[in-house]
């Protein structure tokens, strides 16, 4: 299944609890959906970097899950249905390769001392 990431930007004058219901919200569809749920950050009240609905902060929750694509079409469609959502963003997300293991180096050959210049004789 392919991963996606969910960020959502809720109204900030939602009380606390009812953005955790939010976040809890949004897992219930994804779940409901044959959809399995990795990690939900909430990362917060922060500034906007302009006005949405009038708005200059909003709180925001990013969701990670792996679901097929009929859930991602599913989830935004509640977004966009429900008012405190001022704005959301779905992407898919590149599964992380496993770091190739570092090589030994090989001995390298003593770089030679750099050359004198040759003092250049006088012709006047």
């Amino acid at each position: 299944m392919p991963s996606y990431e969910t960020l959502c930007i809720f109204h900030p004058e939602l009380p606390e609890t009812q953005v955790k219901e939010l976040g809890g919200w949004m897992q219930k569809i994804v779940e409901g959906a044959k959809g399995t749920v990795l990690q939900i950050d909430e990362w917060g009240m922060r500034d906007l970097a302009h006005l949405i609905r009038k708005q200059r902060r909003g709180y925001y929750v990013r969701l990670e899950y792996d679901a097929p694509g009929a859930v991602v079409k599913e989830l935004e469609r509640n977004l966009r249905i429900n008012e405190n959502v001022l704005r959301f963003l779905t992407a898919v997300r590149k599964v992380p390769i496993a770091a190739p293991t570092p090589q030994p180096a090989a001995a390298a050959p003593p770089t030679p001392p750099p050359a004198e210049a040759e003092p250049q004789a006088d012709t006047q």
